[in-house]
C-alpha cells in the first residue's frame, strides 16, 4: 500500500473522488518534509460526503505558514480542510471499531514516484574514514569550520558539508577489517531457518530468494547486535513476502492491538540514502539489501513489542503518516550500523530522515554504488 493507496481508501466514500491524488500524495509528503513533527498531524477523511483534512487544533494560530500552505494543497485538489476540534477521547472523527486497518510505513518517503535531494541542513554526515587501522567514530558535527582572514582583515568562519570518506578510504578500512570478522555458524543456521520460515512463497517470486536468504544470515550473523535484534523478534507474528522493488513493513490490527505485520522485500533492492557530492563514488552514502531488511525489522521489533507505545503514538491512527515512529525507526538503525560499521569498517550512512533513491544490486549484501567497480563488498 502506498500513501497513494491510503488517501484513496480515505477518500472512498466521498460523492466526488479527486483527481491527481499520486500528485495529491506527493505534495502532502512535501509538507510534512517542510515542517516541524510537532505539526504533522493530519488526518484524511470525508466530511458530509466531501473529501477532507482534518489537521492540528489551532494550527492557523500557532503555525500560520503551516496552516497556509495546507490551504493552499486543499485549494488547489478541492478538499475540505478543517482544524481538529476534538477534545480528548472524543470520537467526532468516525472510526469504525470493529474493522481491522492495516498502516504501511515505507522505507523512504514516496521514494518511489519521486528522489528528494538531501540538502545540507538534512544530512546527517558519514563517519569520516581515517587510514585503514583507525577505529570509525560516531560523527559530532554535520558541518566542517574553518578560520579564514577575509580581504578586508576581518576574521570570517566558513562551513562546509563534510564529505563522505572516498571508496578508497572506505575500502581500506574494510579490508583491514574484515579479516577479523567471523560469521558464527550457529547463529548462521538459526537465522537462515528463522527467515526461510517467515518468508511465504509465491508464485512469480525469483528462485533466488532462498539463496539470498541464506546469504543474508551468514552476513547478519557476523553481527552481534543483529543476533540480538534476530532472537527478540522469534515466536512473534511476522511474515516476509518478496515484491518487487519495494521494502515494506505493514501492521495489521486496530487502534487496541497489532495483531501482526507483513515485511515487503526485495533482495536485489539496496538504497543510496545520502545525495552529497562524491556519493556515487563510494559506498558509504549506501545500504545492501541485507541492511535495507534490517530497517524493516526494527519496525516490526517496535511494532510487536512495544505495541502499546506504539498505538499510543498514532501508529494505528488514521493519519497519513507516523513520523514519530519513524524517528525512533530511525534512531535503533543509527545506533545498529554504528556498530556495525566499528565491527566492519564498512561505513554505512548515519541519517534523522527517510529519503533517499532504489537501486539495484548484484547480491543481498552489496551496497548500490553506481561508479565503484574497483573492488567486490559483498560480504
Amino acid at each position: 500500500m502506498s500513501e497513494t493507496t491510503t488517501l484513496e481508501q480515505a477518500f472512498g466514500s466521498a460523492a466526488h473522488p479527486i483527481k491527481g491524488l499520486e500528485h495529491l500524495a506527493r505534495d502532502l509528503n512535501r509538507w510534512y518534509l517542510n515542517q516541524p513533527a510537532e505539526h504533522h498531524f493530519l488526518h484524511p477523511c470525508v466530511i458530509d460526503g466531501k473529501p477532507a483534512l482534518v489537521c492540528q487544533a489551532g494550527l492557523s494560530l500557532n503555525a500560520q505558514a503551516a496552516f497556509a500552505a495546507l490551504q493552499d494543497i486543499a485549494r488547489r485538489y478541492g478538499i475540505y480542510l478543517k482544524e481538529d476540534s476534538r477534545l480528548k477521547n472524543d470520537d467526532s472523527i468516525p472510526h469504525n471499531r470493529r474493522r481491522n486497518v492495516c498502516l504501511v510505513l515505507s522505507f523512504c518517503i514516496g521514494m518511489m514516484a519521486t528522489s528528494r535531494v538531501v540538502t545540507a541542513k538534512d544530512l546527517l554526515p558519514v563517519n569520516a574514514v581515517q587510514p585503514a587501522a583507525s577505529q570509525i567514530t560516531e560523527p559530532i558535527s554535520r558541518m566542517q569550520a574553518s578560520l579564514a582572514v577575509g580581504g578586508d582583515g576581518v576574521s570570517v568562519i566558513r562551513l562546509r558539508q563534510q564529505k563522505p570518506p572516498s571508496a578508497a578510504q572506505v575500502l581500506a578500512a574494510y579490508s583491514q577489517k574484515q579479516a577479523t570478522l567471523t560469521s558464527n555458524q550457529l547463529a548462521e543456521t538459526e537465522i537462515a531457518g528463522f527467515l526461510t520460515t517467515l518468508y511465504q512463497a509465491e508464485s512469480g517470486d525469483p528462485a533466488s530468494i532462498n539463496a539470498d536468504l541464506a546469504a543474508i544470515a551468514d552476513y547478519y550473523s557476523r553481527y552481534p547486535q543483529v543476533i540480538g535484534l534476530i532472537n527478540e523478534l522469534r515466536g512473534q507474528k511476522l511474515t516476509l513476502k518478496y515484491r518487487q522493488n519495494n521494502w515494506q513493513t505493514q501492521a495489521w490490527g486496530n487502534q487496541y492491538g497489532v495483531d501482526s505485520v507483513t515485511i515487503y522485500f526485495d533482495t536485489r533492492l539496496g538504497a543510496q540514502l545520502l545525495n552529497a557530492p562524491g556519493c556515487d563514488a563510494t559506498p558509504a552514502c549506501s545500504i545492501s539489501p541485507a541492511d535495507a531488511l534490517l530497517h524493516e525489522l526494527l519496525h516490526a521489533k517496535l511494532m510487536l513489542l512495544d505495541s502499546q507505545h506504539f498505538i499510543e503514538g498514532g501508529g494505528m491512527a488514521q493519519t497519513l503518516y507516523p513520523f514519530e515512529h519513524e524517528r525512533e525507526v530511525i534512531s535503533h538503525e543509527n545506533e545498529l550500523y554504528q556498530d556495525m560499521n566499528q565491527m566492519d569498517g564498512l561505513a554505512r550512512p548515519l541519517r534523522h530522515r527517510h529519503s533517499g533513491e532504489l537501486l539495484q544490486v548484484s547480491c543481498p549484501a552489496c551496497t548500490p554504488t553506481k561508479q565503484v567497480a574497483s573492488a567486490d563488498l559483498s560480504l
